[in-house]
């Protein structure tokens, strides 16, 4: 019985793919709320095939000032999700550059669903490689291509339609969240004017929920209209601790 209780739980919490995943392409432009740091990227998502199983990939290309750099820096991010039941991550790799093309760091993230782990290697140029594998629930999203995801789930039928789903970050640390619909609003970006669903993160603190109203809010926009594109984010530039940024969307490709 605590098996298909447990079945009936991740199901609700997958978010399914559609039968069709069309290509997009598009670009962003971000930053910080104190102006100090800000950044433009390219980014994509396709279809592809893994082991025979149905996946999508995102791609990132990006250019500019991030918190954990003194000097503009350029960076690649390429992440691997299955899309057969539902949307599950299984890799990334993102790696950062000077502008001269030197490389400062590359990072991967490696999900193995069968052992119920995740296992991070991240190399600085330099220094040693470092690793560690975490334990981590079976509903665990990546944050490498969540926008890119969160907008096929289900379309809210009411403003307190939730997802409760784990987040892995890339302290790395894993966090309980909700996805909350929270209301319809009109956002206007570098890409033009758009009616959306603002969707907000919530994370899940335990006894620890008394200090969240004092925590860095974070949101999604996404349109109502179908197929729900992402438009815009605010919140942590990378993570708890992280510089505030608003992220809109510049462009959208036909």
């Amino acid at each position: 019985m605590k098996a298909a209780v447990s079945l009936i739980v991740l199901l609700i919490n997958v978010i399914q793919a559609p039968e069709k995943l069309a290509p997009q392409n598009g670009a962003s432009v971000v930053t910080s709320t104190d102006k100090s740091i800000g950044w433009s990227a390219e980014w994509g998502m396709q279809e592809i095939q893994v082991d025979g199983k149905r996946a999508v990939q995102f791609t990132e290309k990006g250019s500019g000032r991030l918190s954990a750099w003194p000097e503009e820096v350029r960076w690649s991010v390429q992440s691997t999700w299955l899309a057969d039941r539902g949307f599950r991550p299984l890799e990334t790799e993102r790696t950062v550059t000077a502008p001269d093309g030197k490389v400062l760091l590359i990072e991967t993230k490696h999900f193995d669903r069968s052992k119920g782990t995740v296992r991070l290697v991240r190399t600085v140029t330099g220094k040693p490689p470092e690793s560690v594998t975490l334990d981590v629930p079976e509903d665990t999203l990546a944050i490498e291509g969540i926008a890119g995801v969160l907008r096929f789930a289900s379309v809210p039928t009411s403003k307190s339609r939730s997802l409760s789903v784990h987040i892995l970050s890339n302290e790395p640390k894993v966090y309980k969240v909700d996805f909350v619909w929270r209301t319809e609003e009109s956002v206007s970006t570098p890409a033009g004017e758009f009616h959306c669903y603002r969707v907000e993160m919530v994370p899940q603190l335990g006894i620890l929920n008394v200090v969240r109203p004092f925590l860095q809010k974070t949101n999604f926009w996404f349109t109502v209209a179908v197929p729900h594109d992402w438009i815009r984010y605010e919140g942590p530039e990378s993570g708890p601790g992280s510089p505030a940024v608003v992220m809109a969307l510049s462009r959208m490709n036909p």
